[in-house]
């Protein structure tokens, strides 16, 4: 008892020490609780997303996130203005600059940490206050992170300053970053293309998108130049020379380093009022081009005004800058760039001249400025943090660019031709192991512009058009709006948008979530294959899904927090009409059942193909279907009919159903009279004949001569007024049939090109319909001897129409003799010939012809170092070039040679993705060969008669 009572005063007198103990233990215990929290919150944050993409295994995350970090900028350093002066020099190439930058601090360093890429900055200095701060004399670079790092001997604290770099560069490094342009008179001019990584080439910067600044730019330009930027002159002043001049342009909006833009040239422009009908004030659109082009910007021009008029109403937000400008440039290495009020196009990304352009041209040059304009809103208003979210901009504006011109141009059903040019292609990519999720973790410059592609945008686009398909058009555009409105000059991330459209979402399945469904759309790569089995009462189906996949026999690992199982909207048609009902297949569920009247004697699933899977029957619902189009079912849509042959030709190829299911369906053709099935069958057909040897070939394309015959008979050479999408069929039918060597059909073409060729420079040349002349010139050409081959490279060198060229280099390369292929593959080399921009598709054009393949893998192989030097690996344009020029490759020797190449040089830059993409197709062509080719033919040979 003493003994205990000893104890308790003992207790009591050192209290306050116990106290204090017990409140350090705790204090531990909580910093540990933190941290593992923090650990957790971090695994969950901007740069590890939560659900990892298929490229991010469980043992890689660690390398990854010291990736995703080692390449960004310090977040302590904030810019908020940049006053910025380039003077280029365009007798010499080179370039000066000087940018005065303020920054904030947000905590006490010792550096600054800046992007800075092939500059020579001769002088840093440091201002508060207009106080100059000492910088150490320690200023080190990072020539692989591309940084310029700034040590200033001392701490600073929390505070506003000014940071002065004084700066030179180069104009001649390729056609990024700030760069020259030669125009074929001789004359030169400026311009630059800073997405995603370059304007850390033109001035020192923090080239990061979530960085963004105000600009205050000034040009110095020659006095009869034109000077353009982002946003609109305020000033100008003669130097004293009398020689330039310096203009100056107003402050711009907050906006991101890429979208920042500079041009100085001698062209000319037209201009237009945009109505904003109440939504913001009306503003100024202008086109320019060299001044001899004037006549060639009027379609471009007419789309823009009613593009930028539809936007502006479709998301309610105003055009945020006084004015709005787009241009031709003649050196452009990318279709077009988004940059803020100064839209920079490739000449055949924008001239249209009525004289020589076709459907397809107008048609293409209208999906480009669509897409440009949309993202004056998506993209740069509202912009992604990081390019994970690459998807949002690209994905989005390729999706927006089809909703506007088919609001202003309904006649050329855009909706329906958003499978022919956007989704199909994308498909077969996706189907790949070589893929990659829609939100994917980037880090290097090579990394980032590497995702510029199918992906980003043409499934982007796709899983937005699904998501617009189960959420309704005017919920979608509303939740668009509010997330435009809500996060304007801010940076976002997927969860963002899909926060402003979870409301509306919500309205129509308050039990679901959009952001679970949709990561399973964004966050793995693929997509599922629906199977439908007969249920256990005669009108009941069973739907099944599965991880579609081209190799059937490749081994798929469960790497994504899904399995590789989707949130699937299901719709349908049947005998009884269309069903416009979601049918919800969670991807935890084995199946679900889709129950129809029973009356309904067929079945088709997925409404005009709105949702991104494919879909697979029992035999004997394939066989009614077939039916129904040769029936030319009215239940069956355009998108529908484009749909089913473009997902049994998918399936064949997967060895899910047999090739002479998916060849019997395609017999329907000869009663089909609409552009986008033919243009989905000439794909297949294009994509079978590769596969196929010549001697192979030719069954296909008597089969083809059959399917094509009845419609071709009501075609007509002549010229004549068809709207948009019947000059597209036309076009379409007269091509496959001189493709498949419809023995009229060539006769025609060769008689009409050698009339034209050898009239050519008289005061008697015989024209050839604009919509006529890519496939009449081209396979006019394929027998061309080598005189007449001399004449028509010698008609190129003196075209100066952007699109006639275009046709003219895709013609030069058809011919079967290696010899004239061999001396294009030379001649193009040179600059004063093919402009850079255009030299690797004219490799492309050339190993498209069979003639060529071998030609020019063994060039490629062979000047691989100087093709590195003139384009650098980290040009994405140079790493497609490999799965282009390899993509008919069958044999396992040509697969050991392209190993063999990539052993020999294993840096690929940008291009890595697309080699792992170029092997896997030759290796399912390999086993495509082995599997599928005596089927084909014993098909083709049974069916020379239908």
């Amino acid at each position: 008892m003493k003994k205990k009572i000893d104890i308790t005063k003992s207790l009591w007198k050192n209290k306050y020490f116990i106290l204090l103990s017990i409140l350090a233990f705790c204090l531990i215990i909580a910093v540990l609780a933190l941290s593992a929290r923090l650990n957790k919150v971090s695994a969950n944050c901007d740069v590890t997303p939560a659900k990892t993409s298929p490229s991010m295994y469980a043992s890689d995350r660690k390398t990854k996130i010291h990736e995703l970090t080692h390449y960004r900028l310090p977040k302590h350093v904030i810019p908020l203005n940049y006053k910025l002066l380039l003077r280029p020099n365009m007798g010499n190439k080179t370039f000066s600059g000087k940018v005065n930058i303020k920054i904030h601090i947000t905590e006490p360093t010792k550096n600054i940490t800046i992007h800075s890429n092939k500059l020579d900055i001769s002088s840093v200095k440091l201002k508060r206050k207009k106080r100059e701060i000492i910088i150490a004399s320690t200023i080190r670079t990072n020539d692989d992170r591309e940084f310029f790092i700034i040590e200033l001997g001392h701490e600073i604290e929390i505070n506003n300053y000014e940071l002065i770099l004084v700066f030179t560069g180069r104009l001649d490094r390729g056609y990024v970053s700030f760069y020259q342009s030669t125009l074929k008179s001789g004359r030169t001019m400026v311009a630059s293309k800073f997405e995603p990584t370059y304007a850390r080439q033109a001035f020192p910067c923090f080239d990061e998108p979530d960085f963004k600044a105000t600009y205050d730019i000034s040009l110095v330009k020659p006095l009869s130049y034109v000077a353009l930027s982002n946003m609109n002159a305020i000033s100008s002043k003669v130097e004293d020379d009398r020689q330039f001049e310096i203009v100056t342009f107003a402050t711009s909006v907050p906006m991101s380093t890429y979208l920042a833009c500079f041009v100085i040239c001698d062209f000319d422009f037209k201009q237009n009022e945009i109505n904003s009908n109440g939504i913001g004030k009306n503003f100024i659109l202008r086109s320019f081009s060299q001044k001899h082009q004037m006549h060639k910007i009027d379609f471009a021009q007419d789309i823009g005004k009613r593009a930028t008029e539809f936007y502006i109403k479709y998301y309610e937000v105003p055009f945020p800058l006084p004015k709005l400008d787009m241009i031709a440039i003649p050196d452009y290495v990318s279709g077009a760039t988004e940059h803020w009020g100064l839209i920079t196009y490739r000449e055949t990304s924008f001239l249209v001249d009525e004289t020589t352009a076709s459907s397809r041209n107008k048609i293409n040059v209208a999906n480009t400025v669509a897409h440009e304009l949309a993202h004056m809103w998506f993209g740069n208003l509202v912009t992604m943090k990081w390019w994970d979210d690459l998807w949002l901009n690209e994905g989005f504006a390729s999706y927006m660019q089809v909703k506007a011109l088919n609001a202003i141009e309904p006649s050329w059903t855009m909706m329906d031709q958003f499978l022919i040019k956007t989704m199909h292609s994308v498909l077969v990519t996706d189907a790949k192991l070589s893929s990659h999720s829609i939100v994917q973790s980037v880090a290097t410059p090579d990394e980032i512009t590497a995702i510029f592609d199918s992906i980003s945008y043409n499934k982007g686009a796709s899983v937005l058009r699904m998501l617009e398909g189960f959420i309704g058009e005017e919920n979608f555009r509303l939740g668009v709006s509010d997330y435009l409105k809500k996060y304007k000059y801010s940076n976002t991330i997927t969860k963002d948008l899909l926060a402003s459209l979870e409301p509306y979402f919500k309205k129509e399945y308050p039990n679901l979530s959009i952001f679970y469904i949709m990561d399973t759309w964004t966050r793995q790569m693929g997509y599922p294959l629906l199977t439908l089995s007969k249920g256990d009462q005669p009108n009941q189906y069973v739907v099944t899904q599965k991880r579609f996949l081209l190799d059937p026999e490749v081994t798929s690992t469960n790497d994504t927090d899904y399995k590789y199982r989707w949130f699937v909207p299901i719709t349908y048609t049947s005998s009884n009409g269309t069903n416009r009902n979601i049918i919800w297949f969670p991807d935890t569920a084995e199946n679900v059942v889709v129950t129809v009247g029973e009356a309904e004697s067929w079945i088709k699933i997925n409404n005009k193909q709105i949702g991104y899977y494919r879909v697979n029957y029992p035999l004997e619902m394939w066989q009614k279907l077939i039916e129904q189009l040769k029936a030319k079912s009215e239940q069956l849509t355009i998108s529908d009919r484009s749909h089913l042959l473009d997902d049994a030709f998918a399936l064949a190829e997967a060895r899910v159903i047999p090739y002479d299911v998916a060849l019997s369906l395609s017999s329907y053709l000869r009663v089909e009279e609409d552009y986008v099935p033919w243009e989905t069958a000439a794909r297949i057909f294009l994509s079978l004949s590769d596969k196929l040897t010549n001697s192979l070939s030719d069954n296909l394309n008597i089969y083809v001569q059959q399917l094509v015959k009845p419609l071709y008979e009501k075609q007509i050479w002549q010229k004549t007024n068809l709207g948009v999408i019947e000059g597209l069929l036309r076009t379409r039918i007269l091509s496959l049939a001189t493709r498949c060597q419809l023995p009229d059909a060539q006769a025609k073409v060769r008689t009409m090109f050698l009339n034209w060729l050898n009239s050519h420079g008289t005061e008697n040349v015989l024209t050839i319909e604009t919509d006529l002349r890519d496939f009449v010139y081209y396979y006019g050409m394929q027998s061309a001897t080598q005189q007449e081959w001399e004449k028509l490279w010698n008609i190129y060198l003196e075209e100066e129409d952007a699109q006639e060229q275009t046709k003219l280099r895709h013609a030069l390369a058809a011919p079967r003799d290696t010899t004239i292929l061999r001396k294009y593959l030379t001649l193009a080399w040179d600059e004063k010939n093919i402009r850079s921009q255009d030299y690797l598709t004219v490799v492309g054009y050339i190993s498209g012809n069979p003639s060529g393949t071998a030609l020019v893998w063994d060039d490629v192989r062979t000047r691989w170092t100087e093709l590195v030097g003139r384009f650098s690996l980290n040009s994405r344009y140079l790493g497609n070039l490999i799965p282009t020029v390899t993509s008919s490759f069958n044999t396992q020797l040509k697969l050991k040679e392209m190993e063999v190449f990539f052993d020999q040089y294993p840096e690929a830059g940008a291009g890595a993705a697309s080699r792992r993409r170029a092997l896997e197709t030759v290796k399912n062509n390999i086993k495509w060969t082995d599997h599928n080719q005596a089927s084909v033919l014993d098909f083709l040979k049974n069916h020379q008669q239908i």
